[in-house]
């Protein structure tokens, strides 16, 4: 017993998530307004770092909506009663399905300037590293085929994203539909 206390408080001492390399001070680097090229890249990484954060949080909330939704459809489907009828049926899934359209629609904007943004600061990642040749130490991609292949496979990687909320809208679509289909059956 005492072997299992002294390791669990071992393990409440050792931090569970570290950061990769600490965030710079940007209003230290903009105060001394010649920042080096070590502090760009780490400026840089942060800003990418936090709008893959932005993304990932806006592609949870697109989720986690359409999650609730999916299943507000589907209890309101199949929740018909005597009392209510098949108006409950012809109204409620129709209206899950259009605030379904729309969240989807509106998350499509935010995830797309969160790309834009990061594209932006990958861009400017790149351009320092070729304007600093000792900084390719600190990139995986150290030459142009290298990068075209690791864009690539971050373009296929930024695929759902992009496109969830077009199946999204297109899946809504489609459960407007039914109940009246099912209606006129």
């Amino acid at each position: 017993m005492s072997g299992a206390l002294a390791v669990l408080q071992h393990l409440m001492k050792v931090p569970m998530v570290e950061t990769a390399s600490p965030s710079p001070d940007t209003s230290q680097i903009i105060a001394r307004g010649h920042p080096t090229d070590n502090e760009l890249l780490a400026f840089y990484r942060s800003e990418i770092r936090f709008e893959t954060e932005v993304v990932n949080g806006r592609l949870q909330a697109l989720l986690g909506s359409q999650a609730f939704l999916v299943i507000a459809y589907a209890t309101a489907m199949t929740g018909s009663t005597k009392r209510w009828g098949d108006s409950m049926v012809l109204l409620l899934p129709p209206l899950f399905s259009l605030l379904g359209f729309v969240l989807a629609l509106m998350a499509l904007p935010g995830i797309r300037a969160a790309y834009a943004a990061i594209g932006k600061w990958e861009g400017k990642q790149r351009n320092l590293h070729t304007r600093s040749p000792d900084l390719t130490d600190f990139t995986l991609a150290p030459n142009e085929d290298e990068t075209r292949d690791m864009m690539r496979r971050a373009q296929r990687g930024a695929l759902f994203a992009h496109q969830a909320p077009f199946i999204f809208m297109i899946a809504w679509a489609i459960f407007g539909i039914i109940p009246f289909y099912l209606y006129l059956k």
